[in-house]
């Protein structure tokens, strides 16, 4: 009994120190607001409880709700830009808080090759642009990110087809036959966005290289622009670098974030064509122009009707689908970020689409104590796409011939067989067979990423190495089958090309950094890196196969092989490299850079140069005069930059200055014997293309920070052109590579950004940038003047014409000055000879704008957000190579549906176009001005609307929205859409518009909710 009664009363002494405790262990619903000093809410303030990874975020009216463990808890309240603030909880359930702004911390770090540096420090041109810039646009690609968002940076969707290629440009082509795309470097990962070396080839342009990128994952883009900037990346900074870099984890809870969007996608402009009774009238007048009698009666005539759209028989509403989900998180020791994105864009041309599966795993982890960091970037990627043949042109090009083929002809007979015009009694064709019998498939998967470790030796001194890999395996399966042109020309066709890819890189970074005396601040970068790439490819054909049925062939199927195609290319690049920034005061910087690389790509008398530049920043806001005279309530800010440096190019393919072997036959004593002759002339000289950059710039800023304003002036002159010099036929070739010529690129910069607006729960930024660019080709060296390329051989037209004086990719040709009597064109003669040659041709065209804008306007209230994007280009001409096709009135094919009235008649004299005539001389008409149309155009890039959604407490944000893509455009163009390429990535070929695949009009919704 006693020793029942002991253990009744321990027990029921603990039951009473619980009970007494159970206070202290009770959770505490704690809410509040935060706002800022002006009493404006603050959204998205990290609320953590100090010393454990419990936490919360403000929502979009700056308040929050918490569960605290204990009285004694203490709240920490972080933001960027502003000061943290520790609130201790007592007996409160409810805490406002006040943050302060953080001067210091408002001066914004900016990343910057192999290491980064405040805003207000910052020597060189660099452009920053925040993912949220974009986040409620249907953006697939990072370049897509950078349009109008940059001063200085013009971005060509050169293929409006899903997963199509982009061409990037920074304050210009710095080259003529090189590179000129920019360097982007993926969390330290350097890549050149070369689509054909990274794609699948064929017959068609080239998909984007850096599609497998998911912009879903960028938090932030750079773009490096003068040689202050570049030179870091020496022989790669020519063209400009893009700095990308992906979310990482964060101090805090745990947070989950799952992103959905639906976007639904029209043609957003058509080009109208006869219907089939005005083709017929059409088809009439040619026959009698040519002698002969019309072919059809007017009963005929009118029975017709609208006959067949075939541009509305190849189309049909596309979509972007696109999700996301990301989990986040760590404490002070352990950080990651991890992502799954899943994209499926169907093409507004049936059978086409492209899709991408991407995974992303971002990881930061502390090492022995805080003596090292351990950080991992690596994703991987899948993406896959149906392709037909858009984009190329000449024979089989659907766009082309959809436009131009008869229109009394439906797309199915009475069997449901297709009918196959005949196109201009080149080819019988039935679009609509080529997209959906055709096979053209496309599979990449690409895994890239780089894993660093960094010691901090000391407080000052820090080392880090890194590992970079790029993998990439891609597959383009094509059929032909007996419904297509080709397939009934060989006899069907079944084609195979593989690519397997890799490139290595090894970087080693030492970087000191400390306040050496009162007001001397110094920071010294130092570094080793090798990179090297291996990219091999192969294709084979095989033609006479005895099915249509793609998945059950092999190539052992076919009779009639081809001959086969491979190749394989490697390059190295080694490089050393070393920055200087000094700080005197705040009021004096003083950045000095150099690299010096090796690479395998050039001749062995030049595999090594050196990359110097020099800036100087001069922050007068911080002068005692400056504040003296009064110049203080004038400005917050105010700084003045200059550089000077030198950068490289070494973008041409790799073997140049070396001979190459080719397989020849050669007959021996009567026999047919096989051997190899050498095709290329051999050049040790071979060296690196050479940029001298100057930039001068200022950056103000006014009305409390308010308004920000930056101006920069570049002038930039290429040397060591890499061009084909002819040498003499005694040498056994008829020209060499060789290092000769020189061409510039000058112009302006102005970028914008203001508050204008900050009361209370409403708030209103805008944003605009204006670029000014002249490019001239200053001299060609020992280089002739020649064309370019043709875009289109059956056309009849040339390529750019390259000659010292003028801009890079202007046309030449017959200048076109009206209708003469007899209804032919009339064109400037020149010689005054009467005759027309290529003696009377002039400078016609110029595709490169004489500026560029961009404009941008949030409002917010509340929970609701109001964002306007437009943007624009002005002053470029485009080549309407299309319309030389479709509008020539010379032509037995379907033609724009103002032929007939706008074209002249003994009735019309004074009609803008010849006579309808199929005598008349054609081509000479395409070379001439006619088709040369201005490109300039004010397009509403972007305009959505938001809401943040009142959550329970268990949701830490939720927001819908609704945007609108491509909404409208002012143009006189008179093609699907001046912004187009046909030539992909090419620097002499620009602004060429043929075969183009149409733009999309989007409709997107969508929901973003945090957990």
């Amino acid at each position: 009994m006693q020793d029942n009664y002991k253990s009744l009363s321990k027990l029921l002494t603990v039951v009473l120190c619980i009970l007494m405790a159970a206070p202290a262990f009770a959770q505490t619903v704690l809410s509040g607001k935060v706002t800022t000093t002006q009493g404006d809410p603050l959204p998205g303030v990290n609320v953590i409880v100090k010393g454990t990874a419990q936490g919360t975020s403000t929502d979009s009216q700056g308040k929050f709700q918490i569960e605290v463990p204990q009285r004694d808890a203490v709240l920490t309240f972080s933001f960027i830009g502003f000061k943290n603030q520790e609130v201790t909880v007592g007996n409160r359930s409810t805490i406002d808080v006040t943050l302060e702004e953080d001067i210091q911390s408002l001066e914004e770090v900016v990343i910057v090759g192999y290491g980064t540096v405040k805003k207000t420090d910052l020597t060189g041109s660099v452009s920053s642009i925040k993912s949220d810039a974009f986040k409620d646009m249907p953006v697939t690609s990072v370049e897509q990110g950078l349009q109008a968002r940059a001063p200085g940076v013009q971005v060509t969707q050169s293929s409006s087809a899903p997963g199509g290629g982009l061409s990037v440009r920074v304050r210009g082509a710095n080259s003529l036959i090189s590179g000129s795309e920019p360097l982007y470097v993926i969390d330290g990962l350097p890549i050149y966005p070369d689509n054909a070396s990274y794609g699948t080839g064929g017959d068609r342009q080239s998909k984007n290289a850096l599609a497998s990128l998911n912009p879903a994952d960028i938090e932030s883009i750079e773009v490096l622009k003068d040689a202050s900037a570049t030179s870091i990346y020496g022989s790669r900074g020519a063209n400009g670098v893009v700095l990308v870099t992906t979310k990482r984890g964060k101090d805090g809870q745990t947070s989950v974030n799952f992103e959905s969007s639906m976007s639904s996608q029209n043609i957003s402009h058509n080009i109208d064509m006869m219907p089939a009774s005005d083709y017929a009238r059409y088809l009439n007048t040619l026959d009698v122009s040519q002698g002969g009698n019309p072919r059809f009666t007017d009963a005929q005539v009118q029975g017709f009707g609208a006959g067949t759209n075939w541009m509305k028989a190849i189309s049909r509403t596309g979509s972007i689908w696109n999700n996301q989900l990301s989990i986040s998180g760590g404490n002070a020791t352990s950080k990651f970020a991890v992502s799954g994105n899943y994209m499926d864009n169907k093409g507004i041309i049936i059978n086409t689409d492209f899709k991408r599966y991407g995974l992303r795993l971002n990881m930061d982890n502390t090492l022995f104590n805080g003596k090292a960091t351990f950080s991992n970037s690596w994703s991987f990627a899948r993406t896959t796409s149906n392709n037909v043949p858009t984009d190329r042109g000449g024979p089989g090009g659907i766009i082309i011939t959809a436009l131009g083929l008869d229109p009394t002809v439906p797309v199915y007979d009475d069997n449901g067989n297709y009918n196959y015009p005949l196109y201009d009694g080149r080819f019988t064709i039935n679009p609509v067979a080529e997209a959906k019998e055709g096979v053209d498939k496309d599979a990449s998967n690409r895994f890239f990423g780089t894993s660093a470790i960094t010691f901090n030796i000391t407080k000052d001194l820090k080392f880090r190495t890194s590992l970079g890999l790029d993998i990439l395996n891609a597959t383009r399966n094509t059929f032909y089958n007996s419904k297509t042109r080709l397939g009934r020309q060989n006899g069907r066709e079944l084609q195979r090309f593989d690519r397997n890819l890799i490139n290595l890189l090894n970087e080693n970074i030492l970087t000191y950094s400390k306040a050496v005396a009162p007001g001397h601040t110094l920071e010294v970068t130092v570094g080793y890196t090798s990179q090297k790439e291996n990219n091999q490819s192969a294709l084979q054909t095989i033609r006479g196969l005895d099915s249509d049925d793609f998945a059950s062939l092999n190539f052992q199927n076919g009779t009639l092989p081809q001959i086969g195609n491979s190749t394989r290319v490697d390059w190295k690049l080694r490089s050393y490299l070393g920055r200087i920034n000094y700080n005197f005061q705040n009021r004096y910087l003083l950045t000095l850079t150099a690299r010096r690389d090796g690479s395998t790509k050039f001749g062995p008398n030049n595999k090594w140069a050196t990359f110097p530049s020099a800036a100087l920043g001069w922050r007068v806001v911080n002068e005692k005069f400056f504040d003296n005279a009064g110049m203080s309530r004038i400005f917050d800010d105010l700084k003045v930059r200059v550089s000077y440096g030198i950068t490289g190019n070494s973008q041409i393919p790799a073997y140049q200055s070396t001979s190459d072997l080719s397989p020849r036959n050669y007959v021996l004593n009567g026999v047919l014997v096989s051997g190899y002759a050498a095709t290329r002339m051999p050049n040790a000289d071979l060296k690196w293309e050479q940029t001298r950059m100057f930039n001068a710039g200022i950056d103000m800023s006014f009305l409390g920070n308010k308004l920000n304003v930056t101006v920069d002036y570049f002038n930039n002159l290429t040397t060591d052109l890499l061009l084909y010099v002819s040498i003499p036929q005694s040498t056994g070739f008829s020209t060499l590579l060789k290092n000769t010529g020189s061409l510039s690129n000058k112009g302006f910069e102005l970028s914008v950004d203001t508050k204008v607006l900050s009361k209370g729960d409403l708030t209103w930024d805008v944003n605009g940038n204006v670029s000014i660019l002249r490019n001239k080709i200053e001299d060609l060296g020992e280089s002739a003047p020649f064309y370019a390329t043709s875009t289109s051989g059956h056309l009849g037209v040339d390529g750019s014409w390259v000659e010292a004086g003028n801009a890079i990719g202007v046309w030449k040709g017959y200048k076109f000055l009206g209708v003469g009597e007899n209804g032919n064109p009339v064109y400037e003669d020149k010689t005054n000879d009467g005759n027309f040659t290529a003696d009377d041709y002039s400078i016609i065209g110029n595709p490169n704008p004489k500026f560029t804008w961009g404009l941008s306007s949030t409002v917010r209230y509340k929970g609701f957000d109001l964002s306007v994007f437009f943007r624009g280009v002005q002053g470029n001409d485009v080549r309407n190579l299309q319309q030389s096709e479709i509008g020539d009135g010379a032509q037995k094919i379907n033609e724009i549906s103002n032929i007939l009235t706008d074209s002249w008649t003994p009735q019309n004299t004074s009609a803008p176009r010849p006579a309808v005539d199929a005598k008349r001389d054609f081509a000479s008409f395409r070379r001439s001005s006619f088709f040369i149309e201005d490109g300039s155009f004010i397009r509403l890039q972007n305009v959505s609307l938001g809401y943040n959604l009142p959550v329970p407490k268990f949701i830490r944000k939720a927001r819908v929205y609704v945007s609108a893509q491509n909404l409208f455009i002012i143009t006189n163009y008179t093609g699907f859409d001046p912004e187009v390429n046909n030539q992909g990535q090419n620097n002499l070929n620009r602004g060429d518009d043929y075969d183009a695949y149409p733009r999309a009009r989007s409709f997107t919704a969508g929901l973003n909710i945090g957990f």
